[in-house]
């Protein structure tokens, strides 16, 4: 092998090692955001389990609120 092919085939070593680099970076970058996004996920199932609870219990509360008109109102009827 002569001097112009080793010459080449470290100038092509160097282009590898620093596509290495960049790819390494790209990842770690993209692993930093998976974990921040896996966080996001998490907070987001509790926020949806919590409004979930919260819809349910106003569902609940407004069954019991018009049972009560309706009781109130059918007392009122009776009385007039």
């Amino acid at each position: 092998m002569d001097a112009m092919a080793i010459a080449q085939m470290k100038r092509q070593m160097f282009v590898q090692e620093e596509e290495l680099r960049h790819n390494s970076h790209d990842l770690q970058v993209a692993e930093l955001a998976l974990e921040a996004n896996k966080k996001k996920v998490e907070e987001l199932h509790k926020k949806v389990t919590e409004n979930k609870r919260k819809l349910d219990l106003f569902k609940v509360d407004i069954t019991k609120a018009e049972e009560a008109s309706r009781k109130a109102a059918m007392e009122e009827r009776r009385r007039g």
